[in-house]
């Protein structure tokens, strides 16, 4: 045992006053010392272990080598007193035990403490690490979110300047089409204060045709009555060309039709025998699609029905019109 180790005995024999021999023990300092210079250096290795303990080590050690001097005084004494050396050498015994089980939980909580510092290291690096990931994605979306923002800001000032440039032709266009559209009209009325007196002066030569044909029929004393009736239908084909010839004037007329595609209108044609118009109104369709029409049916110059029986077919002309 560690407690005998420490322990050297020397012996004598003295006589005491009744004559009886009492065996003297002597305790070798040298060794005490030697053991109480591992027990601290070994406190103080025990003391790096965790610095947050060192306080309370030093003062174990402290109380111990106290109790080792207690103890080295306490057994000075036993050596004088032969009769109860056994019993104080026991004692001493339990008390170097006891102060080896209480080195021993020290150095165990020692452990202890460096495992928790190990493990308390260990979840602040992970949340260190974890931190960082988090600051790193976080600084990841934020320059994706910027570089979004961005590329918005240059794609919306990109279709700003189409949307301003598109304006501006648009703008352009419409005056453009404006003026071409005041000349057009002007032309219209031009043309249409011609055809007025165009038709002035063809309903004046209708009329006169008209009368002389009845004093000529006067005159051959209804000669003409008795000839071979003539008043046949035109056919389909000669109709639908008409119709289609009728059409192909007026669109040639007609002013920006590309605005009203889609869109139509009923005219009501009147014609003269050799084409010349007589009127023009409007019934149902698009509002200003009528007006365009009308306009365009003045300006337009139709063709002569081919005989007597399409021109009955046609003076009084109903098309749908669309401009094409």
């Amino acid at each position: 045992m560690l407690a005998y180790s420490a322990w050297h005995y020397s012996s004598s024999y003295n006589i005491n006053d009744n004559g009886q021999q009492i065996e003297a023990i002597m305790v070798d300092s040298n060794i005490l010392n030697k053991q109480k210079q591992r027990l601290k250096e070994h406190e103080i290795a025990s003391q790096q272990i965790k610095q947050q303990q060192q306080q309370i080590i030093e003062k174990q050690a402290q109380e111990l080598q106290e109790k080792q001097l207690a103890e080295q005084q306490r057994l000075k004494q036993l050596a004088k007193e032969s009769l109860l050396a056994s019993e104080k050498q026991k004692q001493e015994q339990e008390a170097i035990a006891k102060a080896l089980a209480e080195k021993q939980k020290l150095e165990s909580e020692a452990i202890k403490a460096k495992e928790q510092l190990e493990e308390q290291k260990k979840q602040a690096l992970i949340a260190k690490q974890k931190a960082e990931e988090e600051a790193k994605l976080a600084a990841q979306n934020a320059k994706a979110e910027k570089e979004r923002i961005e590329a918005e800001k240059k794609q919306a000032e990109l279709d700003k300047q189409a949307a301003l440039l598109e304006a501006e032709k648009v703008k352009k266009e419409i005056e453009k089409q404006k003026q071409l559209l005041e000349q057009e009209q002007l032309k219209a009325e031009q043309v249409k204060q011609e055809k007025l007196k165009a038709e002035q002066l063809a309903k004046q030569k209708a009329a006169e045709e008209k009368q002389r044909q009845k004093d000529l029929n006067d005159i051959l004393g209804g000669l003409t009555s008795k000839a071979p009736s003539s008043d046949v239908n035109a056919s389909s084909a000669d109709l639908n060309q008409f119709k289609s010839m009728v059409m192909s004037a007026i669109s040639n007329k007609f002013i920006n039709p590309k605005l009203y595609q889609g869109k139509n209108c009923n005219l009501k044609i009147q014609l003269a025998p050799d084409g010349l118009l007589l009127n023009v109104s409007a019934g149902e369709g698009d509002p200003a699609l009528c007006r365009e029409a009308i306009s365009a049916t003045r300006s337009a110059i139709f063709p002569k029905p081919k005989n007597n029986q399409l021109y009955k077919e046609v003076k009084n002309l109903d098309i749908n019109f669309s401009p094409k």
